[in-house]
């Protein structure tokens, strides 16, 4: 049998290991993580959903109010970072965006996971595959630095106060460096672009499965978003305003119900408090960072002054609104697209087929 044979087969089978082992793998987080960030909730989620049945209907649909607010703030700030040319219409975003949050919430590690899925929504949807990359680059990274911002702001607010510990001085200190690397970064795509170039080039020549081109191009895309939105100040002040609101009507969900159940936090507690897990819950360990924000809000709230029970019962009546619901309305959102602008994609890239088909036989 010729060398090769042996060679085609001894790579398939090398290959169907490591997708048995990848699998494996997968499947034991999926079972860590929920028997131990899942299972937890769980088990008590019945006395929380009868003590959301308490609360008054205001209360309630004020929460889900401030929620769902927070969800379109986010796809308005899609729309700002997307060019005019190439964006879908401000529905299709929205939806695009609860099934970004939805994949997010499930899978483990999820947001390079829900970024691809987010990607392939948003080209499949008439946006160009570098304005998609770049504008989600910037958007997230925009986004996080207006929360470490907000973090900062809600300890200064607070430094009068004893509660401020040296815990949170050096996660202020995390934060701010963090905030001044990518400042330093984006300076040095708008100044030193070609010095710039050289180096993801040469970075992407040396990692498997990147082309020096494919960064370039990504690079100089970054750095031309960065430009325009420099020429544009509405635009950019459009965007900080708009991740802004998106934490704060979220944060503002948490207050409320954590002073339905009887503990008033004030402003700089909550930013402190309610920043913090969202940074954390950054941290690609469990899906959206459950079983970690919970971990931490809860003890932090109860070192604010709120009883224990109060903070375990707003903590996770906020989690329903705010972790959980978007799985079920996020799966809605991709049935809604599958049966419209999905099929209707799906249409044409069939018809320049054909028609592509066509023409080459009548060229024949």
């Amino acid at each position: 049998m010729p060398r090769h044979c042996f060679s085609a087969r001894g790579s398939r089978h090398s290959s169907s290991r490591r997708r048995y082992l990848r699998a494996m793998a997968v499947g034991v987080v999926l079972v860590l993580v929920f028997e131990y960030a899942v299972l937890p909730q769980l088990v008590g989620i019945d006395n929380v959903l009868r003590s959301l049945a308490g609360l008054p209907l205001i209360v309630l649909v004020g929460a889900l109010c401030l929620e769902v607010t927070s969800w379109l703030s986010y796809s308005a700030l899609t729309r700002v970072v997307l060019p005019g040319s190439s964006r879908p219409s401000y529905f299709t975003l929205v939806r695009i965006d609860l099934c970004d949050t939805a994949i997010n919430h499930v899978v483990p590690g999820g947001g390079t996971t829900s970024a691809a899925a987010r990607f392939r929504l948003l080209t499949l949807s008439g946006t160009p595959p570098q304005d998609a990359l770049s504008a989600a680059t910037i958007q997230v990274l925009g986004a996080n630095l207006v929360l470490g911002a907000l973090f900062g702001i809600g300890l200064l607010s607070m430094l009068g106060q004893v509660n401020v510990s040296g815990y949170y001085a050096a996660a202020g200190s995390v934060v701010l460096a963090l905030f001044v690397l990518v400042v330093a970064l984006l300076t040095v795509l708008d100044r030193h672009l070609a010095g710039a170039v050289r180096v993801v080039r040469s970075v992407a020549g040396a990692v498997p499965l990147m082309h020096p081109d494919s960064a370039e191009k990504f690079v100089r895309t970054v750095a031309g978003e960065t430009q325009m939105f420099r020429a544009q100040p509405r635009r950019l002040l459009a965007g900080v305003a708009l991740a802004a609101l998106r934490w704060l009507l979220d944060a503002a969900c948490l207050w409320v119900l954590v002073a339905a159940f009887g503990h008033v936090l004030g402003p700089g507690e909550l930013l402190v408090a309610y920043s913090l897990a969202g940074l954390v819950s950054m941290v690609p360990l469990t899906p959206g960072g459950v079983g970690l924000v919970e971990g931490l809000l809860v003890p932090t709230l109860t070192g604010f002054g709120a009883p224990s029970h109060v903070a375990v019962l707003g903590v996770l009546s906020w989690r329903i609104l705010q972790f959980w619901l978007p799985i079920p309305v996020g799966a809605l959102a991709y049935v809604s697209m599958r049966l419209g602008v999905l099929r209707r994609a799906g249409r044409r890239r069939r018809e320049i087929v054909l028609t592509g088909a066509n023409g080459s036989a009548d060229g024949r």
